[in-house]
């Protein structure tokens, strides 16, 4: 069996389905080391599993790669399976036979959180994608829900696979957590934010919950602290400087995947107030670390979640009300730990590796090969 896959956001940690395709195919090919894998770039790569294949197209415009470049390497060299992981962006079927993966359908929902370019892409490019695919993975019940609803798409034709947290997410060890609090100077006890700082993750209103519970009189000798890159929209900083929240909420940029496990684990609790996920992996790494969770009640996270977190409507007073809660009552962090450990080893990348080769192989038995 000879798979191939578009592994173009192989090296980009900040981008969600970057760390999918990367996760997901050192799964696949762990779990399934006889197969010939091809991964699909659009530049060299580095730290890439031994054995794998590469075809480099550089081509900058992703649309061409999409429907000119990556074609005309299928047909050179055809591969049995090949799959898109990045949802809206599939070859066209004479390319051979498809698969992809659908992570969300935010631009159809909520479209002023996505970026201009990326809702006309998505709008443009998903239909068609959809109807060339002999199987669609959604990455979540949530997902496939709105698939089946939006696309009147028939049920065999869509598989959930779920994602999972990478195994270096676990409760750290002590000396782990000292080194992350002297490398980035945490003196205080902390609740923190993880994620692609956008309109989508609504780091605004956990902004403006911190500065409720301040005037309440109820923020404690606790800061805030957010991890991640700046993708677009507002600057966070500003609101925490026009809040009066320069000496409580600290922003650390990017943060590496080295010290991301410790950082969650050393936390009081992890906050994340999406607005929508269509998984929302962030939630399942701090689960696995062993973290409290504050999450929003909206989109996959409660699928993902499973009543192992404090769920909340993603607005102003109910996240204080909930921060203030867990703040306040150690047992209750406890339990929420114990859940969150418990819920997070049911997902895993070695049977999201078993479910997505399923889906293969159900593509090849249906094209009689």
């Amino acid at each position: 069996m000879r798979i191939g896959i578009d592994a173009r956001l192989w090296g980009e940690p900040r981008s969600g389905i970057g760390r999918y395709t990367r996760a997901l195919v050192e799964a696949l090919v762990e779990y399934e080391p006889g197969a010939r894998w091809t991964l699909y770039l659009d530049r060299p790569a580095s730290g890439l599993p031994a054995g794998v294949a590469t075809v480099c197209l550089p081509w900058t415009q992703r649309v061409a790669w999409t429907l000119w470049a990556a074609p005309r390497a299928l047909r050179r060299d055809p591969v049995d399976v090949f799959h898109g992981v990045t949802g809206f962006e599939l070859p066209p079927r004479r390319a051979g036979r498809l698969v992809t993966t659908v992570h969300d359908l935010i631009p159809f929902r909520l479209p002023a959180l996505v970026p201009r370019r990326h809702r006309w892409a998505v709008r443009c490019l998903l239909g068609p994608a959809l109807r060339r695919a002999t199987r669609i993975i959604a990455v979540s019940e949530s997902t496939r829900a709105e698939l089946l609803a939006r696309y009147r798409l028939p049920l065999t034709r869509v598989r959930v696979v779920h994602e999972a947290a990478s195994p270096a997410f676990r409760p750290a060890a002590p000396a782990e957590r000292l080194a992350v609090r002297e490398r980035f100077g945490l003196r205080q006890p902390y609740l923190l934010f993880v994620g692609l700082i956008e309109p989508k993750k609504n780091l605004g209103t956990l902004l403006d919950a911190v500065a409720r519970l301040r005037r309440r009189g109820e923020w404690p000798g606790t800061d805030l602290i957010v991890g991640g890159a700046h993708g677009w929209g507002p600057d966070p900083r500003i609101q925490a400087s026009r809040l009066g929240l320069d000496g409580v909420v600290r922003f650390l940029g990017p943060v590496d995947d080295a010290a991301l496990p410790a950082l969650y684990a050393e936390a009081l609790g992890f906050v994340f107030p999406s607005l929508w996920e269509g998984f929302g992996l962030p939630v399942l790494e701090a689960m696995a670390a062993g973290t409290p969770v504050i999450a929003s009640s909206r989109g996959a996270i409660p699928e993902v979640t499973g009543g192992a977190a404090l769920l909340v409507p993603p607005e102003p007073a109910p996240l204080a009300d909930a921060m203030a809660a867990l703040l306040a009552d150690p047992a209750r962090r406890e339990r929420l730990r114990e859940a969150g450990l418990a819920r997070a080893a049911a997902f895993s990348w070695q049977r999201a590796a078993a479910e997505t080769l399923a889906v293969y192989r159900e593509v090849l038995h249906e094209s009689g090969s």
